[in-house]
């Protein structure tokens, strides 16, 4: 199965929103992969259309870093 997901940072605030999507380590016991890192730096910035959930991936949604 796969499922697109959007996310979306909605406050209004000077904090930054980071979204990491992760690959799941294949085979097994090897180390997840970083596949991409998305920041949404302003406010209603939305993640586009390559945010996805599958079997083998996961996402990982965090306050971003100051600069």
């Amino acid at each position: 199965m796969t499922k697109k997901v959007r996310i979306e940072n909605a406050d209004t605030s000077n904090y930054k929103v980071m979204v990491e999507i992760w690959d799941k380590g294949y085979p097994e016991g090897q180390p997840d992969t970083l596949a991409k890192t998305i920041k949404l730096d302003h406010p209603t910035q939305m993640t586009g259309d390559d945010c996805y959930l599958t079997s083998t991936r996961y996402i990982v949604v965090k306050e971003a870093p100051a600069a």
